[in-house]
């Protein structure tokens, strides 16, 4: 992999950090004061106070998954090794598009959908972010002698040790 693209990314990342803090704050965005509760405070509607930094947040995941992946990337030795890193990043970048998709639709929709039962956002989260990091962890447990460190750079490091311990 070519070592440029983690740098690129980290400087997009920093991009949407920053334009994420220049965004102005949209009006009752840390609620206001309830009516019958004064300690609390109630949020109002979460479409008009995520409206402003909603596809900013849905791009700064996805570079995150896309900085993520690409690191991963970075220890395989072969470009046909990742393939299947490449695979796993673009379901996880769909199963964290699905999340954003179905987070907004539950804010300008009256009718929250469902999948199975929890409404959609939640068990795409549930099932589909917090599950795909097994994939990327089976690759390495099953390929790491392989892929990461084959037995020919193991015998390169016990020689560069017996070498530096002679000196």
């Amino acid at each position: 992999m070519k070592r440029w693209i983690p740098t690129i990314l980290l400087v997009a990342l920093w991009g949407v950090v920053l334009f994420i803090l220049l965004t102005p704050e949209s009006p009752n965005g840390h609620g206001f004061q309830h009516s019958r509760f004064v300690a609390m405070d109630q949020g109002g509607n979460g479409a008009d106070r995520h409206e402003s930094l909603f596809i900013a947040g849905w791009i700064f995941g996805s570079l995150l998954i896309a900085c993520f992946v690409s690191l991963l990337l970075w220890g395989t030795k072969k470009k046909e090794h990742g393939l299947l890193f490449l695979v796993g990043g673009l379901i996880y970048e769909g199963i964290f598009g699905m999340l954003c998709f179905s987070y907004w639709k539950s804010l300008t929709d009256s009718n929250v959908a469902f999948i199975g039962p929890f409404p959609a956002s939640v068990s795409w989260l549930l099932f589909g972010i917090w599950l795909i990091p097994a994939f990327f962890i089976g690759l390495y447990v099953f390929f790491y002698d392989r892929w990461i460190f084959p037995i020919e750079s193991e015998q390169k490091f016990k020689m560069l040790v017996e070498q530096r311990s002679k000196n």
